[in-house]
């Protein structure tokens, strides 16, 4: 997979860039209640004039950190845009698929990122409300890059679909050592046939033909011509 960073060149996208990045290295260490705006400004990397900027930009930690997910969930938008320009084999659901798995791999390293906000979850229920948006606009970005209907009301339904499939294999997730974080992968399958399932039930999403039932009919359509003859 080939890594592109959006395009920062502009003094406001190169200060909410920084900004969110040092947010979440200094969340990795502190608890979220500890951080504030100013350890955040003075952490990143920006000139006195953008650090100005940033005060600007900036009133609540929760908006820096939020920043920060949302970079992070851009350049990965960026990365399986290219990756499903190349793919002309795959499925929608294969692409969704791997767009999912991408995610939580790019996530890896920021795991005490999402256990400190979890925590403080509990104590302040909007850091719950902001995170759960944050996922959900990430799942419409990822449904609008593979071709899975991100749009209209049926693409929110699907989108906070995505998004409860993600939350119901985060403690596996945040369990999950392996290199190849197998069980994660595992569940995440699972779960994302289920919520298929119900959306099939529900006519949210229109089944995609069995590629081998195509092959096995068209065999047989083959045969019976040939009998004919």
């Amino acid at each position: 997979m080939t890594t592109h960073k959006q395009d920062t060149t502009h003094p406001v996208d190169q200060t909410r860039r920084a900004i969110g990045s040092a947010a979440l290295a200094l969340l990795a260490d502190m608890p979220f209640s500890d951080l504030t705006v100013d350890q955040v400004i003075a952490a990143a990397d920006i000139d006195e004039a953008n650090a100005d900027l940033a005060r600007c930009l900036y009133q609540q930690v929760l908006d820096m950190v939020e920043t920060g997910l949302a970079n992070i969930d851009a350049d990965l938008a960026a990365n399986l845009a290219q990756d499903v320009a190349d793919d002309h084999v795959s499925t929608t659901r294969e692409k969704i698929f791997e767009g999912l798995i991408q995610r939580f791999e790019a996530y890896r390293s920021y795991k005490p990122v999402i256990r400190a906000m979890n925590s403080a979850s509990l104590t302040q229920p909007k850091i719950g409300l902001v995170m759960v948006n944050r996922l959900t606009h990430a799942m419409g970005q990822l449904l609008q890059v593979t071709g899975g209907g991100g749009s209209g009301i049926a693409g929110r339904i699907r989108a906070k679909g995505l998004a409860g499939i993600c939350l119901s294999v985060l403690n596996d997730w945040l369990k999950d050592d392996t290199p190849d974080m197998a069980e994660t992968i595992r569940m995440l399958d699972k779960r994302l046939q289920q919520g298929e399932n119900l959306a099939v039930t529900l006519r949210l999403i229109t089944p995609e033909p069995d590629q081998n039932s195509t092959t096995q009919t068209s065999h047989d359509g083959d045969k019976a011509e040939t009998h004919d003859k």
